[in-house]
């Protein structure tokens, strides 16, 4: 019987961590604006039943990014430029029938928003646009590119399953010329 429930646990473990961000994508745009570099992204289907499920039930979702700004190296790891980590927490009140969308950055709350029309909450966690990334300095003629990542937390099996499955990444590249 034991046997039986550990195969059970491990079946469906894989078919869940199989099918996790399977379609969903990220799509990355990069600018130049007075010396700073600005990322703008956009994730697709993000929303999966299961999420959209966990968030009806009141339970506090966590939509979380890392973006990072490179430069490669032809001989070592690319170099790390700048480091940002984004995140959009939604809570759904079932009494009220409203979200609210809590923003935060590098650990510190930006802004707070709510709605009642689900698409418009869905827009504001899976959309970014403009976010100042750098102002690094960066060399004229050099190549750079952008890494996206973006999870949800709670992740199922999250305790139990050691890789990020869920994760979908995203990335543009660009020639730094002012």
């Amino acid at each position: 019987m034991m046997r039986l429930r550990v195969m059970l646990l491990l079946a469906c473990m894989l078919g869940l961590a199989s099918t996790a961000g399977a379609d969903t994508a990220v799509r990355v745009q990069t600018a130049l604006h007075e010396g700073e570099v600005r990322v703008s992204f956009q994730v697709t289907d993000a929303v999966s039943d299961a999420v959209r499920a966990a968030i009806q039930s009141g339970l506090p979702t966590t939509f979380a990014y890392d973006v990072v700004l490179q430069q490669p190296s032809r001989w070592w790891f690319d170099r790390t430029l700048a480091y940002m980590r984004l995140s959009a927490v939604v809570r759904f009140d079932n009494l009220t029938r409203r979200y609210q969308i809590t923003f935060i950055e590098d650990g510190r709350v930006e802004e707070v928003r709510t709605t009642d029309d689900e698409r418009k909450a869905v827009e504001w966690l899976t959309n970014f646009h403009g976010r100042r990334l750098s102002s690094h300095r960066l060399e004229q003629g050099g190549e750079y590119h952008v890494r996206v990542k973006a999870q949800t937390r709670p992740r199922m099996l999250g305790w139990a399953w050691p890789w990020t499955a869920g994760a979908a990444l995203g990335s543009a590249s660009f020639r730094f010329r002012p």
